[in-house]
């Protein structure tokens, strides 16, 4: 019912709907579309201005930490050979994967935190001569007795976190008996 009322109106007033927009309403028409056009238009470049500024920010940045860290990795095998320097991340990364563990397996005994803080002192003393043998590494490039005692130091670092690791982690895994 309702349909058919809304037909029969605009039957009734079918020349107000077939008449066109005047001249004067066009041109505002065509004068506000352009003005929105523009207006995103200058959005849009204003957008496209501003990405091009944070992406080169973020190029800059990202060329300077690169440049960064290969200086300080060449400052780093400048003072060791390409060999030695490997031998050395070697036994510091397993000494610190050991340490986290020894750490681990003290907390909660007296005995065990005492023997670690010992064993700490200890280490801090291997840590200062290898940096003492680094240093004159620097000075007598090639020098076999020095890169040998150089390799001892930081072997018996690793060696006696690895006997505490054993000591104080693995006493404390139950063993397996096996047939």
């Amino acid at each position: 019912m309702g349909l058919d009322k809304f037909e029969k109106q605009i039957k009734n007033h079918q020349e107000f709907f077939e008449q066109e927009p005047s001249m004067e309403h066009m041109d505002k028409f065509l004068f506000q579309l352009q003005e929105k056009k523009a207006t995103v238009k200058t959005l849009s470049n204003n957008f496209k201005w501003w990405m091009s500024i944070a992406a080169s920010i973020v190029v800059l940045i990202g060329f300077g930490w690169f440049i960064q860290n290969q200086n300080i990795s060449t400052q780093t095998q400048n003072n060791l050979s390409a060999e030695l320097f490997e031998i050395k991340n070697y036994y510091n990364m397993e000494s610190e994967k050991k340490l986290v563990a020894i750490n681990e397996c003290a907390q909660g005994s007296q005995k065990e935190e005492k023997l670690l803080k010992n064993t700490e002192i200890q280490l801090q003393k291997i840590d200062f001569n290898t940096q003492k043998l680094e240093h004159k590494l620097k000075n007598a490039q090639g020098n076999k007795q020095i890169e040998l005692a150089y390799v001892k130091s930081l072997k018996a670092k690793n060696d006696i976190i690895n006997t505490m690791y054993n000591e104080m982690c693995q006493a404390h895994q139950p063993q397996l008996l096996t047939q």
